[in-house]
């Protein structure tokens, strides 16, 4: 990887022996613009065009040897050139004209073919004419009239300019006509014959020449085809297909038959039509004489049979049979007409008038007298019957009324009759039933309910030491109790098994039952008056867990090899160790990285950047570039910064990594 150096390398009079100028100040390029950057005095680049080395100073490049090294100069025709012989190192070359002066006069004079300063001899000038002109437009120009004189001190400028508009309107054009024509800025005259009429056709799609086809359709024949661009006239021509019924007379002129004679052509069109003798109706045959009947010879005419509707007619009716027969079945049945307002008498009911079966329902109640009825309720039907006004009362409907007495439960005592009766009421204040008798149940009746509730236990209680009361409290306030004496007895035996339950023994009244300690297993028992305890206590700690009794390093294995065994760490090489409680916290004695490490930068742009830090000037410091290339800048060292410069800021920053040492 190559190294970048961004700053000024000293080689202390040394020699850089067996280097090769590559990418840096020195580099190879095929000419001056390929050089990256903007070049700085004293930098080198070889150039691969021309194989030569190159140097930047003065804001350009120049080669480096191989260039001039001795001026040499030569007088030429009437100059002099100083200095006139070999010269090395930086030369000034002056040139003086060697023409002497070939006059006295100390005026104003010119160098003569002679190559000497001389003053000329002028003729007299000619006297100047100062005549005035006048320049005037015509048509088809504009700029007016203007004048100026032949001799004036000051320039004039005549503007001329086109105006068509004065032109007279001309005739028909010819190829030997001229048009004004603005090619860019420049006006010219045109021929129309030299003007291309391509330069007209720019903006015009390209023609189409796509085939379009005529195709005779039914009973037609001919038809043809031509191109949309076509250069020549088309006809396309279509005629009426021959065929068809063909050229024949058709149809009849018989007498009593109304059918035209007509009489076609080749090509089936009608050529003729030929009215024939009228026909007329002879005879008319009634498919039912019940219904219909006729009369006349050549003139028919057909007549209904009519009567009224009855059950056994076979003839037609008439629209007043149908409607008498409809009335008179109608009659007597009852026709649903609205409702009525029996408050306003809407609409207008009168007693005794009315169609019998007519009726109607009342929707708003009132007292409206109809042949005697005055009151009215909603859902009341008004039924004309015959010839008066009644009532179907219906004002009662889902309602229940009959006889009983308040506060009492309506009970039936028949399949259709209700009834109530003063042993069992409902009062509707306190929301409760009444039964003065007996409310019998299945598995008891009522009074058995009651001693039930009243003897319901709500309370227990004990009491006494030798002699044992207990005491129970039942819902009606009553107790109940029981007594008995402590201890009530002793006990003659009993069992003891061991935890699996496959290994048991009998324990009789007054033997021992002995706890033995096992390995790991201590037990004590410390005795009181009303009693003893028994402590069991492991001994044998952890013994039955899960833990690690090696402990494996690099260069051996420590075993804990009984109960109480102890793993002691001890601190070696820059590290400590310390117990509190039941933490162990090991420590470097060196310190964190931070205490050994500093990093900083050198910002885009910068051309310096300070790290600081506790580390002496015992220190290594390195740069890196935005790439991760190692890069070598000039370093400062002081026992609390490192400092590291460059000449040439950079795009990016370089990042600076300070390590101490030892």
């Amino acid at each position: 990887m190559a190294i970048n150096y961004l700053n000024n390398v000293n080689f202390n009079r040394n020699e850089l022996q067996d280097a090769q100028l590559i990418r840096s100040q020195v580099e190879n390029q095929p000419n001056d613009a390929a050089v990256g950057g903007t070049p700085v005095e004293g930098q080198l680049y070889f150039n691969t065009t021309s194989d030569v080395l190159k140097i930047y100073g003065n804001g350009s490049w120049s080669e480096v040897g191989g260039g001039v090294e001795t001026l040499t100069t030569t007088d030429g025709t009437f100059i002099d050139l100083t200095p006139n012989s070999a010269t090395a190192g930086a030369v000034t070359v002056t040139a003086d004209l060697s023409a002497v002066d070939g006059t006295a006069v100390a005026a104003t004079r010119f160098l003569s073919k002679d190559n000497t300063w001389d003053v000329p001899a002028f003729p007299t000038p000619p006297t100047v004419n100062n005549g005035t002109l006048t320049m005037t437009t015509s048509t088809g120009l504009d700029g007016g009239t203007q004048t100026f004189s032949a001799n004036q001190a000051g320039n004039t400028t005549f503007a001329v300019s086109l105006d068509l508009n004065e032109l007279p309107a001309g005739g028909t054009l010819i190829a030997t006509d001229s048009i004004i024509a603005l090619n860019g800025t420049t006006e010219s005259k045109q021929l129309i014959s030299a003007i291309p009429l391509s330069i007209f056709n720019n903006d015009l799609p390209t023609a189409s020449d796509a085939t379009i086809t005529l195709a005779a359709g039914d009973i037609l024949d001919g038809g043809g085809a031509f191109t949309l661009n076509q250069s020549a006239n088309e006809t396309i021509t279509f005629d009426l297909a021959t065929g068809g019924a063909g050229a024949a007379a058709y149809g009849s002129t018989s007498n009593s038959v109304k059918i035209d004679n007509i009489t076609l052509d080749a090509y089936g069109r009608v050529t003729a039509v030929t009215t024939g003798a009228t026909g007329q109706v002879n005879t008319v045959v009634s498919g039912n004489t019940s219904t219909l009947s006729d009369s006349g010879t050549i003139n028919k005419t057909l007549t209904p049979v009519t009567a009224a509707v009855n059950a056994s007619s076979a003839a037609l009716a008439t629209g007043a049979q149908i409607q008498t027969a409809i009335d008179t079945a109608l009659t007597g049945v009852l026709q649903f007409q609205g409702t009525w307002n029996a408050s306003t008498n809407s609409p207008t009911l009168t007693s005794s008038v009315g169609t019998s079966g007519d009726y109607y329902i009342v929707s708003v109640a009132g007292s409206t007298n109809l042949n005697g009825i005055t009151d009215w309720e909603i859902g009341d039907w008004a039924v004309f019957a015959n010839t008066t006004w009644t009532k179907i009362d219906n004002s009662q409907v889902g309602d229940v009324t009959g006889d009983g007495t308040a506060g009492r439960v309506a009970f039936w005592n028949s399949a259709s009759n209700i009834t109530n009766d003063a042993g069992f009421t409902y009062n509707s204040a306190s929301n409760a039933f009444g039964v003065s008798g007996v409310i019998t149940a299945s598995g008891g009746n009522s009074s058995e309910w009651n001693s039930g509730y009243d003897n319901m236990i709500t309370g227990f209680s004990d009491s006494g030491s030798g002699t044992i009361t207990l005491t129970l409290t039942q819902q009606d306030g009553g107790t109940l109790t029981t007594s008995f004496a402590n201890p009530q007895g002793t006990m003659s035996s009993w069992n003891i098994k061991e935890g699996n339950g496959t290994e048991s023994t009998a324990v009789s009244n007054g033997e021992t039952l002995t706890i033995a300690q096992g390995t790991g297993i201590q037990s004590e028992m410390t005795s009181t008056s009303s009693g003893g305890t028994i402590t069991i206590t492991n001994t044998d700690r952890g013994s039955s867990q899960n833990i690690f009794k090696n402990v494996a390093s690099s260069s051996g294995t420590a075993v804990a090899d009984n109960n109480n065994d102890t793993l002691t760490i001890v601190g070696a090489g820059g590290i400590s160790t310390a117990v509190s409680g039941d933490t162990l916290t090991i420590t470097s004695s060196n310190g964190t990285n931070s205490d050994y490490t500093k990093v900083g930068s050198i910002a885009a742009g910068a051309l310096t950047g300070t790290v600081t830090h506790a580390f002496g000037v015992n220190t290594i410091v390195q740069t890196i570039d935005s790439s991760g290339n190692t890069v070598y800048c000039e370093v400062s060292r002081t026992s609390t910064t490192s400092v590291a410069t460059i000449s040439v800021a950079q795009a990016t920053a370089i990042t600076i990594l300070v390590q101490k040492i030892g």
